[in-house]
C-alpha cells in the first residue's frame, strides 16, 4: 500500500502492488517468448484462454515503459529542481549494461554456428547496432540476437529526458492539467498507428513501429503523468471516497483484465489491429490498472503486494533480459549433445527453467543491492531496479 502522507513530495511514498503487476509483466513475456520459438506444443494451444494471455501478451513492455515512470516520478520528485541526468543514466548503466552486453554476445556466438551466421558482416553490424543501444531506433537488417533488449535501446532514451520532464511535470498543479497530459501522452502512439495505417500497414515495417523509441518515450511520460495526477488527488486525503472500497477496486481491475483479454484475442491477428491493441488500446486500460494497484486497495492488490511476489517483481527486469539467450543455449546444448529436442515442449520443463531463471535474477539483484553506494540527495543515483 501507498504511503500516506499530504505531502505530495514524500520521498517515501511506496507502492507495494505495483511490484506484483510488475512481475506478472515479466512472466508475461518470458511465456510469450518461449511459446514464440516453439514452446508449449505439447499442450496444442489448450486452454485457449491461456494462450490468448500469454500469445498476447496480455501485459507486455507498455506496462514496464509506464511503471518507470510512475515510479520514476514518485521518487525523484524531491529532487526536480537539481536533477542529475548523468548520473542516473551512469547508474542505469552500472546497473543494466554488464548483463545486457553478455547477453549480445553470447546470442551472437550462437547464431555464429547458424546458417545465418555466415553472413559476418550483418552478424557484426547487429552486435554493434545492440551494444550501442541504437536497436530500437534502427531495427532494419540487423538481426534480433537477444530480441528482448530493444528495450534497454528506448529506455536509455526515457533516462536522457526524464530530467527535463520532471522539472515539467513536477510544475502540474492542477488535477485537470495532469488529464490532459495523460490525454496527450495516450494520443501520440494514437497517431503513431494512424500513419501505420496510412502507409498501407507493411508488415516488413511492424517491427520498426513495435519498437520506435520515441514512441516508447511517451508512455513513460505517460507513467509519469499518471503519478503526477495520483500525487495530486492525495495531497489531501479526504475521510472517505467511493473509488477506494476494496470491492470496488477489484471490480474495476477485473474489468481492466477482462477488457484486455478480449482486446488481443480479438484484435492482434493482423499487423494494423496488432499495433492498435498494443499501442493505443493496452496502455489506457494499464493506466487504469497502474493507477488502482497504486491504491492498494482489494484482493488483488493484496495478493500482488505479498512478499515473495514483491521481491521476484523487483528483480523481474533481469530474468526479462536473460531469457532468451538462456533458452537458445540450453537448447542447443541439449540437442547437440544429448540428442534432446524437447526442452522448449513440455510445460513441467517450462516450469523448471522459469523458477530457475527468476531465482537466478533475484539473486544476481539482491547481491547488487548489498554492493550498492550509498545515494546523495543532489546527485540521486538510481540503483533501484523495480523502474
Amino acid at each position: 500500500m501507498a504511503g500516506k502522507s499530504s505531502d505530495i513530495t514524500q520521498p517515501n511514498t511506496y507502492f507495494n502492488s505495483i511490484d506484483g503487476l510488475r512481475l506478472l509483466a515479466s512472466l508475461n513475456i518470458v511465456l510469450f517468448h518461449l511459446e514464440k520459438i516453439g514452446g508449449l506444443t505439447d499442450m496444442g494451444g489448450e486452454p485457449g484462454w491461456l494462450f490468448v494471455a500469454i500469445k498476447g501478451p496480455l501485459f507486455h513492455a507498455s506496462l514496464f515503459f509506464m511503471l518507470a515512470g510512475f515510479l520514476f516520478m514518485v521518487k525523484y520528485l524531491q529532487y526536480a529542481g537539481n536533477f542529475s541526468t548523468l548520473t542516473l543514466i551512469r547508474g542505469r548503466l552500472r546497473d543494466l549494461y554488464p548483463l545486457h552486453f553478455l547477453t549480445a554476445v553470447a546470442m551472437t556466438a550462437l547464431m555464429s554456428l547458424t546458417p545465418d551466421g555466415s553472413d559476418t558482416f550483418r552478424l557484426s553490424y547487429s552486435l554493434m547496432n545492440h551494444l550501442g543501444l541504437v536497436w530500437s531506433f534502427l531495427p532494419f537488417y540487423a538481426f534480433g540476437l537477444n530480441h528482448p533488449s530493444w528495450a534497454l535501446s528506448a529506455f536509455f532514451l526515457c533516462y536522457f529526458f526524464f530530467g527535463p520532464a520532471l522539472k515539467r511535470v513536477a510544475a502540474v498543479e492542477s488535477r485537470g492539467k495532469a488529464l490532459l497530459l495523460i490525454c496527450g501522452c495516450l494520443a501520440v502512439p494514437a497517431v503513431w498507428w494512424l500513419i501505420y495505417i496510412a502507409a498501407g500497414s507493411p508488415a516488413y515495417y511492424y517491427t520498426f513501429f513495435h519498437v520506435f523509441a520515441p514512441v516508447r518515450l511517451f508512455e513513460f511520460f505517460l507513467g509519469m503523468a499518471l503519478a503526477r495526477l495520483y500525487l495530486l488527488n492525495n495531497a489531501r486525503p479526504r475521510k472517505f471516497r467511493i473509488q477506494d472500497i476494496p470491492l470496488l477496486n477489484d471490480l474495476i481491475l477485473l474489468a481492466c483484465f477482462t477488457a484486455l483479454f478480449v482486446n488481443f484475442q480479438y484484435f492482434s491477428q493482423w499487423p494494423r489491429t496488432r499495433l492498435f491493441a498494443y499501442h493505443v488500446f493496452a496502455p489506457a486500460l494499464y493506466s487504469f490498472v497502474l493507477y488502482r494497484l497504486a491504491r492498494g486497495n482489494g484482493v488483488i492488490a493484496a495478493v500482488f503486494a505479498l512478499k515473495p511476489v514483491r521481491a521476484l517483481g523487483k528483480s523481474s527486469l533481469y530474468p526479462y533480459l536473460l531469457h532468451i539467450p538462456l533458452a537458445s543455449w540450453l537448447c542447443w546444448t541439449l540437442e547437440r549433445w544429448f540428442g534432446y529436442n524437447r526442452f522448449l515442449h513440455a510445460p513441467v520443463n517450462i516450469v523448471v527453467f522459469t523458477i530457475v531463471l527468476y531465482a537466478a535474477g533475484f539473486v544476481y539483484w539482491y547481491r547488487k543491492q548489498k554492493r550498492r553506494k550509498p545515494t546523495y540527495a543532489a546527485a540521486p543515483d538510481d540503483g533501484d531496479d523495480r523502474a
